[in-house]
């Protein structure tokens, strides 16, 4: 909401733009996720801030999914060593600025891709703006417990047709008070996950000064190429400093 951080990452302000869209959205039934790119010192400070108001926003909005900034494209110098952050200050920064609404504990590593790539957490809007982690019924996956590259795809896209769609009906009409706190119907729980899930997520792209060919090799998340079959994401748009791509030619 503050066009201070559009104007120093796109150029625009775009405040009015998004909040127009998203209403639209809203209108017509479509679920909206916001993925917002972090960068120091423009807008990491408001990271709990937008958090917030998306829960206050759900259940059109279905979630939040971070992305730390990388260096595609044309830079007239090189990042160096900043400025970025990492998943791990991501997370403590989450927890730190909700002021524990969300837990860093939370965060699972992901089912597919290399564990350093992301993180993801699933919760439940309750009444009231509060929310309740709803804990995984299996252990997490990570860096030792690999799966097909082709499953973990087809877990992906499964989940994310499954919580990123906005919920058909918004409130089932006759639906049970959800407890803001304390023991919760099973009947009241599943009439509120019907609409009100949320997940909050985060994917640390790798560019030409952070590329980790192990990280690479692990990856599920392809481009399909004519010439060159299943590219890694990351590899594909990857760029030097004056635009020259190494697979999109």
């Amino acid at each position: 909401s503050d066009d201070a951080v559009h104007l120093a990452l796109r150029g625009r302000a775009l405040a009015g733009v998004k909040a127009r869209a998203v209403a639209a959205c809203e209108r017509h039934g479509i679920g909206v996720v916001l993925v917002p790119t972090l960068v120091p010192g423009i807008n990491t400070r408001g990271i709990g801030d937008l958090l917030k108001a998306a829960v206050r926003m759900a259940p059109v909005v279905r979630g939040v999914h971070f992305q730390p900034v990388a260096y595609f494209g044309r830079h007239p110098r090189s990042p160096g060593g900043g400025p970025r952050i990492s998943l791990p200050e991501l997370m403590a920064a989450i927890e730190d600025q909700s002021a524990g609404m969300f837990q860093a504990s939370e965060f699972r590593p992901p089912g597919c891709e290399h564990a350093w790539c992301s993180f993801h957490a699933q919760y439940l809007v309750l009444p009231g703006g509060g929310v309740r982690w709803l804990k995984p019924s299996e252990a997490p996956r990570g860096c030792c417990a690999l799966i097909a590259a082709e499953t973990g795809a087809q877990r992906t896209m499964a989940h994310v047709a499954r919580q990123w769609a906005a919920p058909a009906d918004l409130q089932p009409a006759g639906a049970p008070e959800t407890p803001a706190s304390g023991p919760m119907s099973l009947e009241a729980f599943l009439d509120r996950a019907r609409s009100h899930t949320f997940s909050v997520s985060a994917m640390a792209f790798q560019d030409v000064w952070t590329l980790d060919l192990e990280r690479l090799r692990e990856c599920c998340i392809h481009v399909l190429d004519p010439r060159h079959g299943l590219v890694p994401f990351c590899a594909y748009n990857v760029t030097a400093t004056d635009g020259r791509a190494l697979y999109r030619k």
